[in-house]
């Protein structure tokens, strides 16, 4: 008996350690590109929490996932209104939640600092390329799932050390 209740701890804890694993992979900056089957295009500087260096994520949990997406509009679709052509170059931000369930991190915008009018809030469905270098999947776009975004890791420059 006593033997079945270790290898169940166990179980959950390389269960456990592998979903942590999982948040961890997505965790810093990133930078892409969304866009839609209407037209809009908006560049993105994403920075993603999770585990000990997000505050917010330890209370609800190892996959828990926490962020802010920087969106500047690229390109007004061609049916939007007039004032949106204007508005290309401007960058509102919007504030992320989620987690890692599967393979596939699930993010949800929450609010936003948007002083220019060009964001709505989204959801998210991204999953995590192989090497960890990429980041990319499908957008709420208002209920069509038609968005798409992929983003790729910022890996901070080395400087080599002078001799």
């Amino acid at each position: 008996m006593t033997k079945r209740i270790v290898l169940l701890f166990c179980a959950l804890l390389v269960g456990s350690l592998h979903s942590f694993a999982q948040a961890g992979g997505v965790v810093g900056e990133w930078r892409g590109i969304r866009t839609d089957p209407v037209g809009f295009v908006y560049s993105a500087e994403m920075t993603l929490q999770s585990g000990s260096s997000c505050k917010t994520c330890a209370a609800t949990g190892a996959d828990s996932v926490r962020g802010t997406i920087v969106w500047t509009l690229r390109r007004a679709a061609e049916n939007s209104p007039a004032d949106y052509a204007h508005k290309v170059g401007m960058t509102g931000t919007e504030y992320v939640s989620g987690e890692m369930r599967g393979g596939v991190l699930v993010l949800n915008g929450y609010q936003k600092d948007d002083q220019n009018g060009i964001l709505a809030l989204d959801k998210y469905r991204l999953v995590l390329s192989d090497n960890g270098e990429v980041l990319g999947g499908i957008t709420y776009n208002n209920g069509l799932w038609l968005g798409q975004f992929i983003a790729k890791s910022v890996q901070p420059e080395v400087v080599p050390h002078p001799r």
